[in-house]
């Protein structure tokens, strides 16, 4: 259930994030930040898009002259947007209790820059660009996840490749590039490789029953679609830091259960507290920009 947030609650929430909360609908702006099929489709030229495509269906590599083109086409798209900085976006395993932030993404800026090694001077200059092979792929550091001190420190590097599948995306002047994260030999310490292999592993038995059944025995690929329902809670900054629990491990850890379990249903979609509204509203504004559909909002304890 949603609830409107009048101008002026908007014009109080520019003023406290110092005028991040964008000023202009959030449907006028949907998609705007995310370098989507569409987008490519307008920026790209035909034949490079669709061999991009089909390595989609295939596996195979992008070539390394495509790989040019399109780093080229999405430096000029994002700097259009006003990215400075680049990022390989991954989610790693980080272990632990379930304290806050075991389920962030992880990423590390870089600038959109490099050095001219076609330059003639000893002291190569810089130059403002999106170099090809650091947009497909990137090492760093990957010994500590799921925990430190668990690899040797020769094999403690971990890769970054980019999910062709995900669309980039800019976000407070940030390109944010989505990724895989492996380690030195091939094994996953991520959320995302797992599921990029079981929606491999769906589309390869799929296709096989599909054509033993006699239905798209022509069909070459087939795309899984998942929709969450992201359940959380707000607490107010001072009543947080007032519960250690909390604070320490992200869950509640004492408290008082309803009388004979029996719990309460007075704010099943009750309207949405203004507060919360305001919070929701602005993320669901910044979500819909980089090309995420946050369609629902509702308030259920």
């Amino acid at each position: 259930m949603g609830q409107n947030t009048s101008t002026a609650v908007l014009e109080a929430v520019n003023t406290m994030t110092g005028g991040a909360f964008p000023m202009k609908d959030p449907l006028d702006a949907a998609g705007s930040c995310v370098f989507d099929d569409k987008v490519m489709a307008e920026k790209l030229p035909a034949a490079i898009l669709k061999r991009f495509q089909d390595c989609l269906i295939s596996g195979d590599p992008t070539t390394e002259e495509d790989q040019k083109i399109i780093a080229d086409t999405l430096y000029e798209w994002a700097r259009e947007r006003g990215a400075i900085d680049f990022a390989h976006w991954f989610f790693p395993l980080r272990g632990g209790g379930g304290a806050v932030g075991g389920m962030l993404g992880a990423f590390k800026q870089d600038t959109l820059l490099d050095l001219d090694f076609a330059s003639k001077y000893v002291t190569k200059p810089m130059k403002a660009c999106l170099p090809a092979e650091r947009l497909f792929q990137g090492e760093t550091d990957g010994s500590s996840f799921p925990n430190g001190g668990l690899r040797v420190t020769h094999s403690a590097a971990a890769f970054t490749t980019w999910d062709r599948t995900s669309a980039p995306f800019v976000l407070n002047k940030t390109l944010y590039i989505p990724c895989a994260f492996v380690t030195h030999f091939g094994k996953c310490i991520d959320e995302k490789t797992p599921l990029l292999r079981s929606m491999d592993a769906v589309k390869v038995q799929g296709l096989r029953l599909l054509k033993a059944v006699g239905l798209g025995k022509d069909a070459n690929t087939m795309h899984s679609y998942l929709g969450w329902e992201q359940e959380f809670f707000v607490i107010d900054a001072e009543h947080y830091k007032a519960r250690p629990d909390l604070v320490n491990t992200g869950r509640s850890l004492f408290g008082k259960l309803p009388t004979r379990h029996q719990q309460g249903d007075l704010n099943y979609f009750q309207p949405i507290p203004t507060s919360v509204a305001t919070l929701l509203d602005r993320v669901q504004a910044l979500m819909l920009e980089v090309g995420c559909p946050m369609a629902v909002k509702h308030n259920e304890v």
